[in-house]
């Protein structure tokens, strides 16, 4: 029923849009915070450990539930000049966003063996995929997300004021701003918008900061 009502707010949009503007992905969770909604966040990371092929099953019924549910959504939205759009950043194809908040609760050697597969099935299934994280795990997962095949930007919510500051995770975030493009949002101070803007490289990057 869920998805039904999905596809047909979909439907009402791409009505309502003509063609005149895009029709954008809602929020999705992506596997990890798929388990850990049905689990519950001790009972997953318990799980991880304790059951680790049971819970490697429950994440990999997660992982195709999201490709079925992503790929009838863009069944159900069409394209925009031959793209689409997250962020408001135009993308050549197909794109989707999962996300990976419940990795706040994994080392990176547990998002390593548990996840990184999951994220390149997800990868594999559509023509732009980027992955939303926030500033609070971006140090714990930044490295991991690098060896996903397929991953082609990263998104990074800054979670102020609480977490790490900008400061902290600069060199997290030339990281990926190396290897991969990267897009900042949240709020900063000028001071931390003056650090990004020196030691980070334009190429491939967007910040989207108030």
């Amino acid at each position: 029923p869920w998805l039904a009502r999905l596809l047909e707010i979909t439907r009402l949009q791409v009505d309502r849009a003509q063609g005149q503007y895009p029709v954008c992905q809602p929020l999705m969770r992506g596997p990890v915070d798929m388990a850990a909604a049905a689990l519950g966040d001790e009972a997953l990371c318990l799980a991880l450990i304790d059951q680790p092929d049971r819970a490697q099953r429950l994440l990999d019924s997660c992982t195709e539930i999201f490709i079925e549910v992503a790929r009838a959504w863009r069944g159900a939205a069409p394209l925009f000049a031959k793209g689409s759009l997250l962020y408001g950043i135009w993308a050549p194809g197909a794109s989707v966003r999962p996300q990976c908040d419940n990795a706040a609760l994994l080392s990176p050697e547990l998002y390593r063996e548990f996840l990184v597969g999951c994220d390149e099935r997800i990868c594999a299934s559509f023509d732009y995929p980027l992955m939303h994280t926030h500033s609070g795990f971006i140090g714990m997962v930044a490295p991991v997300l690098l060896q996903v095949r397929g991953l082609r930007a990263v998104q990074v919510s800054l979670d102020w004021p609480a977490g790490p500051g900008v400061i902290e995770l600069l060199r997290v975030f030339q990281l990926l701003n190396e290897q991969l493009p990267l897009i900042i949002t949240g709020g900063l101070t000028q001071v931390e918008l003056d650090l990004l803007l020196k030691h980070l490289s334009p190429r491939g990057l967007c910040l989207q900061v108030d």
